[in-house]
């Protein structure tokens, strides 16, 4: 289903230069922000403050499936709209947040970023494999933004993994993106399947 949120134009600009980095779309950059944003509860307090901070001015529209939607029907908004109340949630978050996303010099350079889509195949457990997609359908996040989001902004901790029944998954990344994975994976001197596994266990491990 189709919800419409009220941000604003910075804050979408911001939205915008994540999802060129990371080769997805808007829609999954707000998710990952949304999964993290209503993993806690706001008082009416906080969305007063938000109330008098920040202004909406610019509509978007993300898609998102039924347990997502129930999640959100679930918050208390204090009498706002889902489009106001998350509005006001997601900009607050990208103006305090949006490193994770990106840096200064993504903003400032205004840089392009090549998103010509490319295909990587590899295999993992498949708890692993099941854990992450559970995750990723209950927030209403595709896989690829997820692995995308952690190889670009999250530090990899983890250093092993085990493979107790083999699954395949099919990943699609965009060519910068693909070019970061075998720098990152010939810096640490692995293979670039390898250090996916090590991204899916580091996933894995920071749901737990």
């Amino acid at each position: 289903m189709k919800l419409n949120i009220l941000i604003n134009k910075e804050i979408n600009h911001l939205i915008q230069i994540s999802a060129k980095k990371m080769g997805t779309s808007k829609r999954n950059i707000i998710s990952i922000a949304l999964s993290d944003i209503l993993s806690r509860a706001y008082t009416l307090d906080e969305i007063e403050q938000l109330k008098v901070s920040i202004q909406l001015n610019y509509a978007t529209t993300i898609t998102i499936n039924d347990a997502f939607n129930d999640k959100i029907n679930q918050i208390n908004r204090y009498g706002l709209s889902k489009r106001v109340f998350l509005g006001y949630l997601i900009c607050d978050y990208f103006y305090t947040h949006y490193n994770h996303f990106i840096t200064n010099n993504d903003i400032n350079e205004d840089k392009e970023f090549n998103i010509e889509k490319d295909y990587i195949q590899i295999k993992l457990d498949k708890e692993i494999k099941s854990k992450i997609s559970t995750y990723c359908d209950e927030n209403a996040i595709s896989i690829n933004s997820l692995f995308a989001h952690y190889i670009l902004n999250k530090e990899l901790t983890v250093k092993s993994f085990e493979i107790e029944e083999k699954e395949l998954l099919y990943l699609t990344f965009g060519k910068d993106l693909k070019n970061i994975i075998k720098k990152k994976s010939s810096e640490m001197n692995i293979s670039y399947r390898f250090y996916l596994n090590l991204i899916a266990s580091q996933i894995c491990q920071d749901l737990n």
